[in-house]
């Protein structure tokens, strides 16, 4: 079977090269293990705080020659394990390979229900990054009705997955990402405005879309974007901090200038609400049940970009970190 092993600490963003593919025998499944054959890897940007050589961010930690870590939609083939069954399919961070031998006490999966919406959705919408994008709107967030919130990287399964959101509770959203195209995609889902943030008029752009100041932003960037942002939000705006890719694979201390000093002044004198949080399956069940209920309205849509076969994820998961045309969730399918 083929596995995804990382070759080399990626410096900075990551490279193809920091990855190798290898081709290694199945394993072996012991007592109380199931062996998972893998469907579908979700690529998401988090999985670079796992190839950091000293951990920064979060708990997982890859080493040179070790398989790389993140979720994946898997069918069990074999199982040794009496709360699983041959034929279940689960979701869980079996990392990129095509097989997988787990024990679930130490590796948890959840088993997915295919008839309520496709599996590939249990990385997606209906799982962390869809829980991730309900937090940001409802737990942490509080958005009303008439209310202005921009969303950063709008273009992610995150991003896009919030913003429907908040159309569905009222709010005026305002999405920015990187190109027309994008930003012609998130209008189709049917966002308020689009902000090209490579344009060379970007603040303008964005404080001509939010006229009356913004009471949300989701920040999923940092970086410049994020500085264009804070002047133009409002007395008690909220900011669910859910992803700060400008500074992915960056140290405490990145290059300068240093731009606290005049965020810790907006904290203060906008009384700015900043919160930072796990994105991995916070809302809990309602959440899902909101989401689920959702689709089924047609309320909500679900954008999927597919690669096939794992010895393409390397190109796929550098490709988030550059100029990449994905819109939705970014999948590589393994298996039919």
């Amino acid at each position: 079977m083929k596995q995804v092993i990382l070759n080399s600490y990626p410096q900075g963003e990551p490279q193809v090269s920091d990855f190798a593919v290898v081709e290694v025998a199945m394993p072996v499944v012991a007592e109380g293990e199931v062996l998972l054959e893998t469907l579908w890897l979700s690529l998401d940007p988090l999985i670079r705080f796992a190839l950091d050589p000293v951990t920064i961010t979060g708990r997982a930690h890859v080493e040179p020659g070790e398989v790389i870590y993140g979720g994946a939609v898997a069918r069990v083939v074999e199982s040794r394990n009496s709360d699983f069954t041959v034929g279940d399919v689960v979701e869980g961070r079996t990392g990129w390979t095509e097989y997988a031998a787990v024990d679930p006490a130490r590796v948890p999966l959840r088993k997915i229900d295919a008839t309520r919406a496709p599996i590939s959705t249990a990385v997606g919408v209906m799982g962390m990054p869809g829980q991730t994008a309900h937090a940001c709107m409802i737990g942490i967030g509080r958005v009303k009705a008439g209310e202005t919130v921009v969303i950063s990287a709008a273009g992610g399964m995150v991003g896009s997955t919030a913003a429907q959101i908040g159309k569905i509770l009222g709010a005026r959203v305002v999405g920015i990402a990187g190109g027309a195209d994008k930003c012609a995609a998130l209008l189709e889902l049917g966002l308020d405005a689009c902000v090209n943030y490579k344009a060379d008029d970007f603040a303008q752009q964005l404080a001509a879309a939010c006229p009356e100041g913004i009471d949300v932003y989701v920040d999923n960037v940092g970086g410049a974007v994020t500085l264009t942002v804070l002047p133009l939000l409002k007395y008690g705006a909220r900011m669910p901090v859910c992803g700060y890719i400008a500074y992915y694979g960056v140290g405490m201390e990145g290059p300068g200038p240093d731009h606290l000093p005049g965020f810790m002044r907006t904290i203060m004198s906008k009384g700015l609400e900043v919160r930072g949080f796990h994105g991995q399956m916070v809302g809990g069940q309602q959440a899902l049940e909101d989401i689920a209920g959702w689709i089924r309205s047609g309320q909500l849509q679900h954008p999927e970009a597919v690669v096939d076969g794992i010895e393409n994820a390397p190109q796929a998961f550098v490709g988030i970190f550059g100029n990449n045309p994905y819109i939705g969730k970014l999948l590589v399918r393994v298996a039919d």
